[in-house]
């Protein structure tokens, strides 16, 4: 019943499965552009609403780069094997302070374990659903950055391990877990130093550094600490939301059954702009075939939609449904 070869022809499945150079490089730049918008506003205007929407937008937008840094952690954001490992490591991971070979390797275990006790993503969807006092000490927690200072400490320890991706059985960058079968964190088979966290952080260290000192021959140098502050607070809460809303508060969030584990969402343009940046919203549809670049799920959906299916998609219509899911009395 998981296999989407038994749900959809083989002709349409490999035209699917096709991958395209000239679409990555039209995600890049889309986003990218966004980017750039996001550090302008409050330079071209200096009020604090200015400030907001450029953070809205670089929020949305570092989450946009954890989407294609996602795509290429699958290989399909380019046609280029090449292409996909040096866009993704240097245009995707390390602008958002991460690295794509520890990603994949976190990445790759969440879709064999998803809806089980040995998911890495576990953390950021088993408590749903929640009251709704609670999800709102959660929204003021990213909003004041404190998710984000915790999330950054976590990320800090976990770049100072000789070996990090070999954490990723059992690490969340929200909670640490050990894996099991895996070399432990802080041992001498993992040990922790300032030399593994300088040279784990390399590529992030340069490519802040560039951007900085690109905003710097630009003449707004201080228009950087936009990048952190949203990493720290619009990011946090846009990446909750997100992450909820794939796996949580499911009758089947705890099984590893996709048809009940996973759901899919129909965004608005708002929500492309901040939750559901480049068609990570069409998640059932990933997770039923994860070699589709995530810009043809939707057709995939349309294809599934008209297809007899065994039982009815899991979608929802918009983020503002799930949420209501998510969050009870």
């Amino acid at each position: 019943m998981d296999d989407i070869r038994n749900l959809i022809p083989r002709e349409q499945l490999l035209a699917l499965q096709r991958k395209s150079d000239a679409h990555g490089a039209w995600a890049l730049a889309a986003n990218w552009g966004l980017i750039a918008l996001g550090f302008a506003l409050p330079v071209a205007w200096p009020h604090p609403l200015a400030v907001l929407a450029g953070l809205v937008i670089l929020g949305g937008r570092i989450l946009g780069l954890g989407i294609l840094m996602h795509d290429a952690a699958h290989r399909s954001l380019f046609a280029s094997a090449r292409a996909n490992e040096l866009a993704g490591q240097w245009l995707c991971a390390a602008p958002i302070f991460a690295d794509l070979n520890v990603y994949r390797r976190y990445h790759m275990t969440h879709h064999r374990e998803a809806g089980s006790d040995a998911d890495p993503d576990l953390p950021n969807y088993r408590g749903y659903p929640v009251k709704r006092a609670s999800f709102v000490r959660k929204v003021l927690r990213d909003f004041a950055g404190l998710t984000g200072l915790r999330a950054a400490a976590a990320l800090g320890v976990l770049y100072a391990h000789e070996r990090p991706e070999t954490l990723m059985l059992g690490f969340s960058y929200r909670r640490s877990v050990d894996g099991a079968g895996e070399p432990q964190p802080g041992t001498t088979a993992n040990p922790v130093s300032l030399r593994a966290f300088a040279r784990n952080m390399r590529r992030v260290f340069a490519v802040q550094l560039l951007m900085l000192a690109a905003l710097w021959l630009l003449g707004h140098p201080l228009a950087y600490l936009m990048w952190p502050l949203a990493w720290l607070t619009s990011y946090m809460l846009f990446s909750r939301i997100r992450n909820a809303a794939e796996h949580g508060g499911l009758p089947g969030t705890m099984s590893t059954d996709i048809w009940a584990n996973t759901r899919s969402v129909r965004a608005r343009w708002w929500e492309r702009l901040t939750v559901a940046p480049n068609h990570v919203n069409w998640h059932f549809e990933h997770h039923l075939a994860p070699t589709v670049p995530g810009w043809r799920l939707r057709e995939l959906h349309r294809q599934l939609a008209q297809a007899e299916l065994p039982r009815p998609l899991p979608l929802r219509d918009g983020y503002l449904d799930v949420i209501r899911e998510l969050v009870r009395g």
